[in-house]
């Protein structure tokens, strides 16, 4: 399955820490840093996120939360207000490379970047510390029939 963004917010919910507002230039246009390569862009609003702009409250649940990032309050999706004028840095993210979801349908853990397994599920940490982390295999795409092999034969669903 391919990768499907549900819109959880996760992704940029640290991102303050990179992406500073220089200056709000009017007119929805506004000049902003990457703090880690010195980069400037100039993004604008997404017209059809104006009136997100004003509301911070998505803060009070991420205080380090990309300056950007709001709660849509008709449907309650997070969303990027600039999402149209993003940077490359957001363009090319991906939220995860391998999803692992549990027999009820749960998620329970991300592959991330190259091998990196993100989980707070303690029987998923110790599966694949003993079973895939193990995997020795050169090219991504085996690596992954692998991973996935495993995991699906103790009863996970692997997404792409």
């Amino acid at each position: 399955m391919p990768f499907a963004c549900i819109q959880c917010g996760e992704c940029c919910s640290q991102m303050g820490d990179v992406h500073l507002v220089r200056e709000d230039c009017g007119d929805g246009s506004i000049l902003m840093e990457n703090r880690y390569t010195g980069e400037v862009h100039t993004v604008r609003v997404d017209p059809d996120r104006a009136l997100l702009l004003a509301d911070r409250s998505i803060f009070e649940r991420w205080p380090l939360a990309c300056p950007f990032l709001r709660e849509d309050p008709v449907d309650g999706k997070v969303c990027c207000i600039i999402h149209h004028t993003r940077p490359d840095i957001c363009r090319e993210y991906r939220c995860w490379r391998l999803l692992i979801v549990d027999a009820r349908g749960t998620r329970v853990g991300r592959v991330m970047e190259r091998r990196h397994l993100a989980t707070d599920d303690p029987a998923l940490a110790a599966f694949w510390e003993t079973h895939v982390a193990c995997i020795r295999e050169d090219d991504d795409a085996r690596w992954d029939e692998r991973a996935i092999a495993a995991l699906t034969g103790v009863g996970y669903i692997v997404r792409r």
